[in-house]
Parts: structure tokens; sequence; C-alpha cells
């Protein structure tokens, strides 16, 4: 397979093979565990080709021995269109899957020709399947690193045991958050769908804090509808959550974005109900944390004029104001938002915020 370029400098997890310079020691590599004397124990499948592969002037060998690996993991990415590319493809996922010989784990590329694998759940995490052709993928921008790909494979029967203490061949590969190896993205998406978050990026731990409210201007959903379009800075928000949508995965080949995600909160305090987009990166950090029922303070968003043919939760009760006018914005930046999780306890009454989420159905406005 031809080499890949533009691949990003940052990330650890985006190395692959350990490959050495011409006249550097091939008896070790910084950064890896290449070894070709004095290795004490079982030999390793995967060492073995990696040998291969570098004594080969094409990069592209048949193992000269085919066993079984287990499967241990398959992870799904969106990739990027790379800079030598002219005309847009359609969105390209790619699978990173990740091998264990018995004395090493390897992260390797799968290439996309064998997709289909995935797409008919033959190639799974739990199988024994045998790699009976690997050539290596370089990373031009950094040298001396290489990713191993999967060409040809024979998928077999699963597993009667998967043992996870089996050590990763590259460090770089057991280091968090996991990366893709291949592309720019930060991160990887469900396996079968794009909504559902999925790896060691998305956290858990958000937790209520206690807040002192004598210094903290509050205004009002009705109060804010009314004046929002003549305010520059915007007071603090106390409401409760009532609804919280699925995930919105919006990355694209020709977008190089960081967490490319958006959720949807209907909220609401005494005066009415409004909607709450979450953009980007915040998605990872606050989603899995929040719920409905939650009562939050946020501070620092933006306000824009609502996208006249959204599908909007709509509350039955007619007790609640629906304002639809304007919706509020959560960004990581510009401005960065500040989202506090305000403990149950700390509610007053006198805030006469609602305490059940009423029932939703969904309407088309505009």
């Amino acid at each position: 397979m031809s080499g890949e370029s533009g691949q990003p400098e940052a990330g650890p997890s985006h190395a692959g093979l350990d490959w050495p310079n011409p006249d550097r020691n091939r008896a070790g590599v910084p950064g890896g565990v290449i070894r070709r004397a004095g290795s004490q124990g079982p030999r390793s499948w995967i060492q073995k080709v990696l040998e291969q592969i570098m004594d080969s002037p094409r990069q592209c060998v048949t193992p000269s021995e085919v066993v079984p690996v287990t499967v241990l993991a398959v992870q799904r990415y969106l990739l990027e269109d790379e800079p030598r590319d002219t005309v847009p493809k359609p969105p390209l996922y790619c699978y990173d899957v990740t091998i264990s010989d018995g004395v090493y784990q390897e992260k390797c590329y799968l290439d996309p020709s064998l997709n289909s694998l995935v797409y008919q759940n033959i190639l799974k995490v739990g199988i024994q399947m045998r790699i009976s052709r690997v050539s290596c993928l370089y990373n031009e921008k950094r040298i001396g690193q290489g990713i191993l790909c999967i060409d040809n494979v024979h998928c077999g029967e699963t597993s009667d045991s998967i043992s996870l203490e089996t050590p990763f061949r590259n460090r770089a590969h057991q280091e968090k958050p996991e990366r893709p190896l291949r592309g720019g993205k930060s991160h990887y998406l469900a396996l079968w769908n794009n909504e559902d978050p999925y790896g060691d990026i998305w956290l858990t731990d958000k937790q209520p804090e206690e807040h002192n409210f004598s210094d903290t201007k509050i205004i009002s959903l009705s109060h804010l509808e009314m004046t929002w379009t003549n305010r520059r800075n915007f007071p603090a928000l106390l409401v409760r959550i009532l609804h919280k949508s699925k995930l919105r995965y919006y990355g694209k080949p020709d977008k190089k974005m960081i967490g490319p995600y958006q959720t949807f909160l209907e909220v609401a305090d005494s005066s009415g109900t409004v909607s709450v987009i979450m953009w980007n990166a915040l998605c990872p950090e606050w989603y899995k944390s929040l719920r409905v029922g939650l009562v939050l303070l946020l501070q620092d968003y933006s306000v824009k004029k609502s996208y006249p043919f959204r599908i909007q939760p709509v509350p039955v009760d007619p007790q609640i104001k629906l304002i639809s006018t304007m919706e509020i914005c959560l960004n990581l930046r510009d401005p960065p938002t500040n989202i506090i999780i305000i403990p149950e306890k700390q509610v007053k009454p006198e805030w006469r915020l609602p305490f059940k989420s009423p029932i939703y159905h969904k309407v088309r406005t505009g």
C-alpha cells in the first residue's frame, strides 16, 4: 500500500512501528521494545513479523509463519482527507484492530478493503484470526515511525479465553487518552453508530458543588428573552434540566474539528423553558454527567436566534411557557461557558424551579 502523508505530530498513540534509521543499531529502538539478540522467554510472532518487514525492501510481506492471534479490540473512527486528495471522498470510517500473540499486543490499521468483515460482525473482539499479509504505513511527519497494516486475514472461531495481561509492544499504545493510529481525530467512535459516547474522553465525574449566590446576578428566562438582543453580557441562569437529547456527531473528513458533537437540553425556571445547545469538546466533558432533574447554574453562555425548523420537545403542561425565539449556546470557548451542578439540598423553594419533568411530545416549529 502507498505511504501516508499529513500525519499529525502530536499525540503518542499516533505512533505505530518504531522504525529505526538505517545507521542505527537495529537491536534496540528508543520508545519501543524491538530486540534481536539476548531476548528471554517465548518469541513474539508480532516481533518476528516486524523484523521481517524491516528486512524487506518493499515493507509489504507475507509472514514466513502464520499463527493465530487474538483480537482484543476493534475501534472505529472517521479518517480525514489527506492533503494530496483534491477530490472530496465520501466519509471513510477506518478501523484499528488490537491483536495479541500471547507475548505482545499491537494496535494495527485494518486495510479498508477488509472493512466488510467488521460490517458483517465476522472480525470482532474475541476471535482468533490468521494474518497472511502485512505492510507498513509511514508517518512522514514523525521520522522513524510507522503503522502496522493488516492487508489480508482469515477470521476463525471465538477464543476460549482472552487475556489482557500481555503488554503492548509499543508503549505509546497504552497511554491515555487513546487516539486513532491515522488522521488527526482525537478520539474513537462507537462501533455501530455515531451517537453513543465511547472511549476515555467521555468524563463521568462531574459532581454537584455548593455555590455562594451572594455575588451572583441571576436573570430569568423570560426576562432574558425580552432583553438579550440589547445585551452584550448575560447574567447567570439558574435552571433545571427537563430533557436531554441523544448526541449528534457532525464530523466530516474535510473538517479538522476537535470533538464535533452537539446535544440539546431543555431547561426551565419559574418563567419558562428554553433549548440549550452544548457544542463540541464541551460534550465529552459534560454529557455523561448531566441528567434530567439536575439544577444547573450557567454562566458565560451565548444567546442566538432559534433555528426555526428544528424539532423541539414541547411540554404538555400549559403552565410552562415555551420560549422559542432564542437558544442558549454552551461552548468551551467564545465565551468559555461555566457550568455548575447545584446540590438539590441547596435548592430553595423561592426559586420556584419545576420539580419534575413534564411529559414531552415532539413537534416541528416554524
